[in-house]
């Protein structure tokens, strides 16, 4: 089993709306999700909050756990920090977060236009209500993720609303010098 209470997962879809998110992020990755109990996970989609099994364990999409540097073990604050993202995502459970969906479409529409990528119909900017939905998703589950590290004590990114956060975002974090999100985990069919 992988994953402790806490890690982060990106997983990278193979339909052809995670392509379109894929593109417009410009990231491996479209979707994210924290690790909970062993075999649970806690994920933000269109359809809502969901606490449930761990699927990705037999999906075969590509995926990666990341865990941010100050939840590893030997980190004597590592158990404050996971005890309030416990508590975090008890208080979603028993009151799952309601989501500003036209916010969040605002944010998609921005994401999308930021890209210089407009569809245009009839001289007209026009993005599918489809593309919307999807982007909007993909930015649910980025927010979801950063609002519990920041309810944690955890700043992901500061200064900035976790409403803002895309899973390229939290990609990020695993690169560079010192990064604050170390790869713990890699799914057997992960090829980037």
């Amino acid at each position: 089993m992988f994953g402790q209470y806490g890690d982060i997962i990106l997983v990278h879809g193979d339909n052809i709306v995670s392509e379109a998110i894929q593109n417009l992020t410009q990231s491996f990755f479209s979707h994210a999700v924290l690790c909970t109990d062993p075999g649970k996970i806690a994920e933000m989609t269109r359809h809502g909050f969901r606490h449930r099994d761990n699927y990705y364990l037999t999906d075969p999409r590509p995926f990666i756990v990341l865990r941010h540097r100050i939840l590893f073990p030997e980190n004597p604050m590592a158990h404050y920090y996971i005890k309030n993202i416990k508590n975090c995502i008890n208080n979603y459970i028993k009151n799952p977060p309601k989501y500003d969906y036209f916010e969040v479409l605002n944010q998609a529409i921005k994401l999308i236009l930021s890209r210089g990528e407009d569809i245009v119909r009839d001289g007209e900017t026009y993005i599918p209500f489809s593309v919307l939905l999807f982007a909007s998703e993909r930015l649910i589950c980025s927010a979801m993720v950063d609002s519990v590290y920041e309810a944690a004590g955890i700043e992901l990114f500061p200064n900035r609303l976790s409403k803002h956060t895309t899973p390229a975002d939290i990609a990020s974090l695993s690169t560079g010098k010192k990064p604050a999100l170390l790869e713990v985990f890699r799914s057997p069919n992960f090829k980037n």
